[in-house]
C-alpha cells in the first residue's frame, strides 16, 4: 500500500462517522418531537374548548343512629315505656275510668233462713278494716244444728272487693277452700286440681253479695243487666249475669234481680235489693227452699 493513501482513508472513515452521528442526533430529536406533539396538541385543544362541569353526584345519606338495644323482657317491636304511657293517657282521656265503688261500713245482718223445708237463722258479719283488709262471714243454723259456715277474706279497693281466700268451715276448721292469687292472676281449689286464669273482679260464693250491691249502686240501671265472675268450691268459674225482673206488690220499692241460667239443671238465683240500705240484699233465694235450695230474708239490722 502506498504511504499516501492512509491519510485519505482515515479522513474518509472520520467523515463517515461524523455523518452517522449527525443522522442519529437528528433522528432522536425528531422522535422526541413526535412524542411530545400529542400532548401539546391535547393541551391546545383543551384551551380552545369550554370547561365541562363535573358530573352531578348523589349526596351521601346522613348517618343513622343505631337502634336502641331492647331491654330485658321486652320484645324489640313493642313500644317504649314512654309510648305506653302516651297510649294510656289517650285511652283514659277518651274513656274515663269508672268511679270507685262504695261499700257499706261494718255491719251485722240477721236473716230468717228457710232451707230443705226447715226454718232456721243466718247471720252475716261484714268487717272492713282501715288498712284495706276485710272479713265477711256467714253462719247458719237450723234449730240446734249448725250448718257449715262461709268465710271470705281479702282486701278492698276502688274496684270493690278482691277476695284472697274463701273457705267452707265445719267446727271452725276450713274443709274446702278457694284461693285467689292476684299477682299470678290464678285461682286454685282445694277440691279440684284445676288452676284457672283469674278474670278481673272475680268474686267468691259470698263476696258477690256485697260486690253486686256496690255495682248496682254505682249504676242503678245499666240496661237492667249486671255482670260479675264467681268462683265455686269445686273448680268452677263462671260469669254470672243478673237482669232486672218484675217485683211483686209486697216487694214494692225493692229491686228484684234474677240470674240468667247457667245450664239445664241450674237451680237459679233471685235476690231483692233495698235502695234505702245501699242496695244491700234483704232477700235471697237459690233453688227451691222446700227441697235442696234455701232462702234468707232480712230480720233486723245492727250496725
Amino acid at each position: 500500500m502506498r504511504a499516501g493513501t492512509l491519510p485519505l482513508r482515515a479522513a474518509a472513515i472520520a467523515l463517515a462517522a461524523s455523518l452517522l452521528a449527525h443522522v442519529l442526533l437528528l433522528g432522536g430529536g425528531r422522535a422526541r418531537e413526535e412524542a411530545t406533539r400529542p400532548a401539546a396538541r391535547a393541551a391546545s385543544i383543551s384551551l380552545l374548548r369550554p370547561p365541562v362541569p363535573p358530573a352531578a353526584t348523589r349526596p351521601e345519606p346522613a348517618a343513622q343512629p343505631l337502634p336502641a338495644r331492647p331491654r330485658a323482657g321486652r320484645p324489640a317491636d313493642q313500644p317504649s315505656p314512654a309510648a305506653e304511657i302516651h297510649v294510656d293517657v289517650e285511652t283514659s282521656s277518651a274513656a274515663p275510668t269508672a268511679p270507685p265503688l262504695r261499700l257499706a261500713g261494718p255491719a251485722s245482718w240477721r236473716y230468717r233462713l228457710r232451707q230443705g223445708g226447715q226454718d232456721g237463722e243466718a247471720s252475716l258479719a261484714w268487717q272492713p278494716q282501715p288498712d284495706g283488709r276485710y272479713s265477711l262471714r256467714l253462719t247458719r243454723s237450723i234449730g240446734e244444728r249448725a250448718l257449715p259456715a262461709w268465710e271470705s277474706l281479702g282486701h278492698t279497693g276502688a274496684a270493690g272487693l278482691a277476695p284472697e281466700r274463701f273457705a267452707l268451715q265445719r267446727g271452725g276448721q276450713d274443709r274446702q277452700a278457694v284461693n285467689f292469687d292476684a299477682e299470678a292472676r290464678r285461682v286454685s281449689f282445694s277440691a279440684s286440681p284445676a288452676r284457672l286464669d283469674l278474670p278481673e273482679g272475680t268474686q267468691d260464693r259470698l263476696s258477690w253479695w256485697l260486690q253486686l250491691a256496690a255495682l248496682v249502686e254505682a249504676a242503678p240501671a245499666p240496661g237492667g243487666r249486671w255482670r260479675l265472675w264467681v268462683a265455686g268450691l269445686r273448680g268452677e268459674l263462671r260469669e254470672w249475669v243478673f237482669e232486672a225482673a218484675d217485683a211483686a206488690p209486697e216487694d214494692a220499692g225493692m229491686l228484684h234481680l234474677r240470674r240468667q241460667p247457667l245450664g239445664e239443671h241450674d237451680p237459679g238465683i233471685e235476690l231483692w235489693l233495698d235502695p234505702a240500705r245501699g242496695f244491700w240484699p234483704v232477700r235471697l233465694r237459690q233453688g227451691d227452699p222446700e227441697t235442696r235450695g234455701y232462702e234468707i230474708r232480712l230480720a233486723d239490722v245492727n250496725s
